[in-house]
């Protein structure tokens, strides 16, 4: 679903521009990278991979080079109760659902109007 993740992105309003996206697709596998500039100025770059059997997905927002969240299903925090879905908050490892797009936006939309 990579068009309608980037259809996704375009229409919110939360995104000021896409900066760039990156696509590499075969039948039912594909690498999608997109990094994204939101309208406070905070950068997201979305990253998902998937095959028939796997999707490995992160979503990374930034400011400065300091992270600000990052949504990730790398399989290294077993202790989770989401595993291997989790969440990056400064140190601290969160339980986390399966990330979207819309999933990550909403997130963040709570996010903005907390630090704006």
């Amino acid at each position: 679903m990579p068009l309608k993740d980037l259809d996704t992105l375009r229409r919110s309003d939360l995104v000021k521009r896409i900066v760039s996206v990156s696509f590499d697709g075969i039948g039912n596998s594909y690498r999608l990278k997109i990094r994204v500039e939101l309208k406070n100025s905070w950068l997201m770059d979305l990253w998902e991979h998937k095959t028939p059997e796997l999707r490995r997905y992160s979503y990374h927002v930034f400011y400065g080079g300091k992270m600000i969240v990052r949504w990730d299903n790398a399989p290294h925090f077993k202790n989770i109760a989401t595993f291997p879905h989790h969440k990056h908050e400064g140190n601290k490892i969160k339980e986390s659902s399966d990330m979207t797009v819309n999933l990550a936006l909403r997130e963040l939309r709570k996010m903005v109007k907390i630090t704006t």
